[in-house]
């Protein structure tokens, strides 16, 4: 029998009382049991079980039946149409901020993690947790790991983390689809970050001391901690460096002090300190996956990273890193340290062990070692014989000589390149006719700060720091010493011709050798006359020579001037020097 009566509005009574007969001769079980619940002011639920009356049978259990009486109360307090049981309203709310969840424990959670910092939950290992389920995973994963990967080494506590696992690592599956791009992943969580940074834009958790938003809880701590508390609570064993993540403690002791690299790459052989780094580079340099796809045009990528900075150097113009020294403004903190190092203080905290160089950041030195002492050259071009320390000129090369990409397109003209860089510098040399770079010696100008450090060098002061190992050559520049060697000693050709078997030390050249021999393209015209060029610098040259008569190099040693350097170093040595 059951009766219930709810009015539209106000408290419920619901009373409901069962009872099931069985056969008199078998024992019997008779239960009554009464359930409130309430609802209070505060939001919290008080539930009350009250047991009247319990028999158990002196028999054998297997072949008894039940007899069961139940009488249920149950009061609830109504709001018309403010039900949380029908609706998806969050009626709970943090009372230190506008945090709001549909159960009360999450709210307490958060409360504790964000406003207290309370973590009741210890380990013996000095690791604390505000929630005991985050303290259990913890014991299970440091304890006991009785998942074993049946294709590897890896175990682990959890059969879910075991599996997530095998999919990401072996078999390749990603459950996990994208209903707006081609992005898949193993993982829910990450799946439900991609669709918040890059399609429904939504940040939910907000800087208490800055407009600073993040998809990620994570995030935010680590914002905190890096720009308002100053807290690093992360400190290396073996030298005075302190971070803020876990994860960059291990990376910097692995590169730093033990040298390990135990993430391998199968397809050759590279290998890196963290498994992000490999995947990054099987993408980037195997299996050519970009799933990170910029929202405004068809930029691609194998990191997210570069995409955000896409974005922001191409579509925002956002750089709100301001240099306090001059007018550089940077899209990244990184950015604007290491320019303050670098054009400011002049601190260069690496130091090779094997000569005097130093540098402000130590992936230059790691390439410095690289190049100039061991002569390893980590990347290998999948299509051709060449090699290079930096996995950004192997970006360049592929694009340059093997796929044909150009992303980066000329506002003004139809000009195309391969890097940002020198799309920059194309606009400033073609179109806003800018040079930043002044000579403090004379009226020179350019665009790039090394050509100023080149015509310095070569101009006025005449320094020539660097020097070959095999014969009394010396240069400016170090670019020029590496070419040097190529041409004159180790007969190395690294750049290679797409449609013949044409190669050079110099990549120039070969671009030169296929607009001249293949392609036949002279994009450049002379305004005075029907002369075109495939260079720009031989069209300078042809006008200095044909229309203006200028001839900007000077010879010291009498008034013989010259357009090309070159045709005034060979002046110097047949009429000055003897050489």
């Amino acid at each position: 029998m059951s009766e219930e009566t709810k009015p539209s509005c106000g408290p419920v009574q619901v009373k409901q009382e069962n009872e099931l007969l069985f056969p008199d001769e078998v024992p019997t079980i008779c239960i009554k049991e009464e359930e409130t619940q309430e609802d209070y002011s505060d939001g919290l639920t008080s539930i009350q079980l009250k047991q009247e009356e319990l028999l158990l049978p002196d028999e054998d259990l297997n072949d008894w039946d039940v007899s069961t009486k139940e009488e249920t109360t149950v009061k609830m307090e109504y709001t018309c149409a403010n039900d949380s049981s029908q609706t998806d309203e969050k009626f709970q709310q943090c009372f230190q901020c506008d945090h709001k969840s549909v159960r009360a424990e999450t709210v307490e959670d958060g409360r504790i993690d964000y406003h207290v910092g309370e973590k009741p939950h210890k380990y013996h290992n000095d690791f604390r947790s505000n929630q005991s389920r985050y303290m259990k995973k913890k014991v299970m994963a440091h304890n006991k790991k009785s998942q074993q990967c049946p294709h590897c080494d890896h175990k682990s506590a959890r059969l879910g983390d075991m599996k997530r696992h095998i999919m990401s690592q072996h078999t390749g599956e990603k459950s996990h689809q994208c209903p707006h791009c081609g992005y898949k992943t193993v993982y829910s969580s990450n799946m439900k970050r991609h669709m918040m940074s890059h399609h429904t834009g939504e940040k939910p958790h907000q800087c208490p001391h800055c407009d600073y938003k993040s998809v990620q809880s994570g995030r935010m701590k680590m914002h905190i901690m890096s720009h308002h508390s100053g807290e690093k609570p992360c400190q290396c064993p073996h030298c005075d460096y302190m971070s803020v993540q876990s994860g960059c403690m291990k990376s910097h002791i692995i590169s730093h002090h033990t040298g390990e690299k135990p993430h391998k790459c199968p397809h050759c052989d590279y290998k890196s300190a963290r498994s992000e780094h490999l995947k990054i580079h099987i993408m980037s340099y195997h299996t050519a996956e970009k799933p990170h796809q910029c929202p405004h045009c068809d930029y691609k990528s194998a990191r997210s990273g570069d995409v955000k900075r896409h974005i922001m150097s191409q579509h925002i113009g956002e750089k709100s890193h301001k240099c306090p020294h001059c007018d550089y403004k940077a899209a990244y903190s990184s950015n604007m340290k290491k320019h303050i190092m670098r054009h400011h203080t002049g601190e260069k905290p690496h130091q090779c062990p094997h000569c005097d160089y130093k540098s402000a950041r130590l992936g230059d030195m790691k390439r410095h070692i690289k190049s100039h002492h061991t002569g390893e050259k980590s990347h290998q071009c999948p299509h051709c014989g060449y090699k290079t320390v930096y996995s950004s000129n192997m970006k360049r090369h592929m694009m340059s000589h093997h796929t044909g990409e150009k992303p980066h397109q000329c506002p003004h003209c139809d000009y195309k390149s391969v890097q940002s860089g020198r799309m920059k510098m194309h606009i400033m040399s073609h179109h806003s006719g800018q040079k930043p770079h002044q000579c403090p010696h004379c009226d020179y100008m350019s665009v790039q700060s090394g050509c100023m450090k080149s015509h310095i060098i070569s101009h006025h002061t005449g320094e020539k720091p660097h020097k070959c190992p095999h014969c009394d050559y010396k240069s400016a520049r170090s670019e020029h010493l590496k070419i040097h060697i190529m041409s004159y000693h180790t007969a190395e050709k690294p750049h290679q011709c797409p449609y013949c078997d044409y190669k050079s030390a110099r990549s120039g050249d070969v671009k030169r050798h296929i607009m001249s021999q293949h392609i036949g393209e002279k994009s450049h015209k002379c305004p005075h006359c029907d002369y075109k060029a495939a260079y720009s610098s031989n069209m300078k040259k042809h006008i200095m020579r044909h229309h203006t008569d200028e001839k900007p190099h000077q010879c010291p040693h009498c008034d013989h001037k010259s357009v090309q350097s070159e045709n005034l170093k060979s002046h110097i040595m047949s009429h000055h020097t003897g050489e």
